[in-house]
This record gives C-alpha cells, structure tokens and sequence, in this order.
C-alpha cells in the first residue's frame, strides 16, 4: 500500500509540474470570476454595471437562484467542464500512459515489488485525479458564487464532481488503452479525441432520428383526432386529403423505428458522455422554477421534420421528455460496463507484454 501511495504522489507531482495543470487551474479561476460578474435584475441580464436590456432574461421571468444555476450548467458544465477543460485535461494527461511503458521509465517501476495492474491503475487514477481537482475547485467557487450572489446555499452542487468525473474517465479510458497498444502520446490524443466524435456523432444522430421518429407518430396522432372529431367533421375533400396524409405517415413509420432501433442499439454499447453531463439538468434545474415565456412567442407553427401540423417547439420539448425519462442506471450502467471493459483490456496488454 505504501508502494502504490508513493507512486501515486509522484505521478502527481509530475502531473502538477506541467505548465498547462496550472493554465488549466487559472482558466478555471477565470471563467468562475466571469461567472460572478454577471447578474439578473428586473431590467436584463448585467454585468459588472453594465446592463443589457431584454424581455425574456430578467427578475420578471427567471429568479436570480436559476439563473445562476443555469449559468453553472451551460457556461461552467457543458462548454468549459465538458469541452475546452476536458480538451486541456486530456492533452495534459494523455502522457501519462506512454509514459509509464517508455524504455527506462517501465524498467525502474517493474524492478519493484509491486503487481502490473496496481501499478497501471494507479497511473490511471493519477490522470483522473486531474479531472477531480478542477471540477472540485469550480464547484467550490460557484457554490460561493450561488450563495452570495443567487441567495441559495446548494450542496447539490457537488454532485457535479463525481459526474464529470466519471465523464473524463471514459474518455481517458480510451486513451489508457491506445497508450498502451501505440506508446505514443499523439497517437492517445488524436485517437481519442477521433472516438470521442465518433460517440457525438452517434449520439446526434439518434437525437435527430429519434425527433423525426417522434414527430411523425404525432402527426399521425393529430391527423387521426381530426378524422375522428365528431363536433367539428372535416368536409369530404380535407377528409380525402387527411386519409392521404396519415397513409403516407404510416408508410413513414417503420423506415424511422428501424432506423431508431440500430441507433439506439449502437448508442447503448457506447459510453453516454453527453447523456452523463445532461444528468446534471435534472438535478440541479428545477423545471417548475422557470416561468413559462408568453404563449404569442410560439403562437407560430414551426415545420420540423417535414411535419404540417405539429409544431416545432412540441416535438422538441417531446424529445427532451423522453431523453430526461431514461433511467439513470442505464446511462450510467452501460457507460461504466464499457469502461470496465477497457480499462481491462488495457491492464491486461500492459501486465502480459513482455518489456
């Protein structure tokens, strides 16, 4: 144990001596100052003493503690935490693998008495750690942030440690392995950032399917409740006219199911990093805080999908409801089974191969 806890401080050390941990640690520091600086008041949104006015932003529709709370998610989660920070922390640790198994470096550790795989994971806990820090220390800033400047004290906050934690761990996972197999710091980087727009890719795919898949199953609802309507019966011609429509939306319906079916097959064998960080939507938003904006605002009938009925709003709020139904445990669950499987993968390369 004592082994292990040393060769953990020392990666560390050897993590925090690069000059891009302490870039990263100042952005952060930074984007939680840019953070305070903005403001709500009745007016708009401000910032510093400067106020721009709108009618949609403001202490009439939204209270400062969402505000503030919607500020964490999208500016602090998904575009600093869940982007640019992840971007920095793997190009700072994906080193870190190559490293250990370069000619030199892989002979001094193994002339210790210590097992391969404590000695790998103990590397890839090392690269992890990089994700915790900063993530603990942006959720320390903004939950002093929220409290003085949002008047609520929420410890919740920190959930969001161990969530886009556990994000970085699957695609730091990926670049564990091809660490392993390649010994190549670029090679880690690239291919890793190449899997991890492949996942996107997938995921924004099945995002769209799933709302066309969607939509044509109201529009063919919507079309049915107009034959149906017994008050208000459509003449001969609109009934003719709707027959047509919702025999070409059922001809529709088992191209998108099938087409759903594989993406949704292929998504569930991938790990779900954009699912894991919109978890954090449904923890820290309370939706019933967000007063609704006024109906003439969406009064217009947006075309989505091809779709002349439904509205474009209607499917999309459709698509998020059944996104936020899906089970915890099956976005988390299949994420960490497939990063069980290859952080495997890798410790058993990097504990057979001969050095």
């Amino acid at each position: 144990m004592i082994q292990t806890i040393a060769i953990f401080i020392a990666a560390y050390r050897e993590l925090s001596a690069r000059r891009l941990f302490w870039l990263a640690i100042s952005i952060t520091l930074l984007i939680v100052g840019l953070f305070a600086c903005l403001g709500i008041n009745e007016s708009g949104v401000t910032f510093l003493a400067w106020t721009l006015e709108s009618p949609f932003f403001n202490t009439t529709t939204t209270s400062p503690e969402t505000f503030y709370k919607q500020l964490f998610v999208r500016l602090g989660i998904e575009w600093w935490l869940g982007l640019i920070s992840t971007l920095l922390a793997l190009v700072t640790t994906c080193g870190i693998v190559p490293d250990l198994v370069a000619p030199g470096s892989i002979d001094l550790l193994l002339a210790k008495p210590i097992p391969r795989t404590r000695l790998f994971l103990t590397k890839y806990a090392t690269g992890l750690l990089f994700a915790a820090l900063q993530m603990l220390l942006f959720s320390t800033a903004s939950f002093v942030v929220i409290g003085l400047r949002g008047g609520a004290w929420e410890p919740s906050l920190f959930i969001a440690v161990p969530i886009v934690t556990f994000f970085y761990s699957l695609l730091f996972s990926v670049c564990a392995l091809v660490g392993v197999i390649t010994r190549s710091s670029v090679a880690s980087l690239i291919l890793t950032l190449l899997a991890w727009a492949v996942i996107f890719t997938l995921n924004f795919a099945e995002t769209i399917v799933n709302g066309g898949r969607i939509a044509n199953q109201m529009e063919g609802q919507m079309i049915e409740a107009a034959l149906a309507n017994s008050q208000d019966p459509p003449d001969e011609e609109t009934r003719e006219e709707l027959t047509t429509d919702l025999a070409e939306v059922k001809a529709h319906e088992p191209g998108w199911k099938t087409a759903h079916f594989w993406l949704y097959s292929v998504k569930s064998c991938l790990p779900k990093t954009t699912d894991t960080l919109a978890l954090l939507d449904r923890w820290l938003i309370d939706s019933a805080s967000m007063p609704a904006r006024d109906a003439s605002s969406t009064e217009s009938v947006q075309e989505g999908f091809g779709s002349r009925r439904v509205r474009g709003t209607s499917i999309g709020t459709a698509v998020r409801e059944q996104q936020r139904s899906q089970s915890i445990w099956w976005v988390l669950g299949t994420s960490a089974l497939f990063e069980a499987v290859v952080l495997a993968l890798a410790t058993l390369i990097f504990a057979r191969r001969d050095y």
